[in-house]
């Protein structure tokens, strides 16, 4: 019995002293899938993404900004007309560079 009981001890003891080996670093953190994963939304993910390349200095590739890629220049045309009309529409240039608040001609 005491050497059962001092085994049990000396497991507890052992499995304390033990690391947990759960490290979360800056980069998972931030990434857009864990991001998206515990209940925030892809602005949010793409907010932190544009953060990110803004201190590193980098480009952001942001899925809204590949809106256009694959569809037909008609498409474009007609979208691009509708994103004119209503301001409140997204256009993928949200907190990009060189941003215009009022409507031009050259937005078609």
């Amino acid at each position: 019995m005491k050497t059962k009981l001092f085994l049990l001890i000396l497991g507890i003891a052992a499995m304390t002293v033990l690391p947990a080996s759960a490290e979360l670093t800056v980069e998972d953190i931030t990434s857009r899938e864990y991001v998206m994963n515990h209940g925030n939304s892809s602005t949010t993910a793409d907010l932190i993404e544009l953060q990110k390349a803004s201190v590193n200095g980098d480009k952001a590739d942001l899925p809204i900004y590949h809106k256009y890629d694959n569809k037909p220049l008609v498409y474009r045309w007609v979208n691009r007309f509708f994103e004119y009309l209503d301001p409140a529409q997204d256009k993928g240039i949200f907190l990009r560079e060189d941003t215009k608040f009022s409507p031009s001609v050259d937005d078609l």
